[in-house]
């Protein structure tokens, strides 16, 4: 008895076979997302993109390394990073890749981060403010005492941002972009408590920090709008990607098992890391005069936002105390 006895190929089966296969392709792409197409000549350009020795910031500093930029790859983790300047070199024939430490849970090193690259650069054309982490299991603190979170997540980018402006606004057309997450949807600012010190969650607390990318790109359009100045901030969703955000999630035995036991439906759900990065490459390298700034982008297009995200109050609130925060800790 052959295969084709125990498995006949009739009209039907073909239908079938051919539906589902159609189905899985089609599926597949919806979860891939949207594609950035766009290429340019980006020679003179200064780039800086923190959490760029993994993930979406790896394939995010690659792109634009093809694209002859300068990219400053800000970074933790100097035995990581060191060899991907390197490699990315190679692969993209431009040499200049540089590694400059940065740690967002540290203000100091935010500080000497930014005045290393003031002593190098007098420009800068786009700041991808991509690292992140998301949900550890048990309240952690950053080196300051904020908790990790909201202290990685938006008050580092948001210090680091703001000793940049200077260079940014002279360099106009020039762009900040930031990436934050579809759970800005389900996320609150918890004003009474934003360190989360009582009740820790650690999804309410990424949510919220997601949201504070939000708040604090659209308060830095209003400014910009307001100075006149010719820059662009905007915040990215990159879609549900496999990277090492989830790491956290790992330490617990049940979500590891989990994780594994789910895996060929993650696979096909989830995106690659250059999947990934697509929007942020969009935003990087859309016309000026075409990236509508402010605007919270996924799949390469505009797309709906917590309504919290655009509040005027918000993001006046939101400035104020970040400010305060770090006053109280770097002065």
């Amino acid at each position: 008895m052959t295969i084709a006895n125990l498995l006949p190929i009739t009209p039907t089966a073909l239908l079938i076979a051919s539906s589902t296969v159609l189905l899985l392709i089609l599926g597949k792409k919806f979860f891939n997302g949207g594609s950035c197409s766009i290429t340019k000549d980006l020679t003179g350009k200064v780039v800086i993109v923190t959490g760029a020795n993994t993930g979406i910031g790896k394939e995010t500093a690659r792109a634009l390394a093809h694209l002859k930029a300068t990219v400053i790859l800000a970074c933790r983790d100097a035995k990581r990073t060191e060899p991907l300047v390197l490699e990315l070199q190679k692969e993209t024939q431009n040499k200049n890749i540089e590694f400059i430490p940065l740690d967002l849970a540290d203000l100091q090193s935010v500080k000497a981060f930014t005045e290393k690259f003031k002593s190098k650069y007098r420009r800068l054309d786009i700041l991808v403010n991509n690292a992140g982490v998301m949900a550890p299991l048990q309240r952690r603190t950053t080196k300051d005492g904020f908790e990790l979170q909201f202290g990685t997540n938006h008050l580092g980018h948001f210090y680091l941002t703001c000793l940049l402006l200077d260079l940014i606004k002279a360099s106009g057309p020039s762009r900040i972009i930031n990436v934050a997450s579809k759970a800005q949807v389900h996320g609150k600012m918890n004003w009474e408590d934003l360190m989360y010190e009582k009740n820790y969650s650690p999804f309410a607390t990424y949510a919220q920090s997601k949201l504070a990318n939000v708040i604090f790109s659209k308060e830095l359009q209003r400014r910009f709008d307001a100075e006149k100045a010719n820059v662009k901030a905007v915040s990215v969703h990159p879609g549900a990607v496999r990277t090492e955000l989830s790491r956290y999630l790992q330490e617990n035995i049940l979500l590891k098992i989990v994780y594994y036991v789910s895996l060929p439906v993650y696979y096909f759900m989830v995106k690659s890391a250059k999947q990934g990065a697509q929007t942020s490459l969009y935003c990087a390298l859309e016309d000026q005069d075409k990236l509508k700034g402010g605007e919270y982008f996924a799949d390469c297009k505009v797309t709906k936002v917590n309504p919290d995200g655009f509040r005027e109050d918000y993001g006046e609130k939101l400035w104020k105390v970040s400010e305060e925060l770090i006053n109280k800790k770097t002065q």
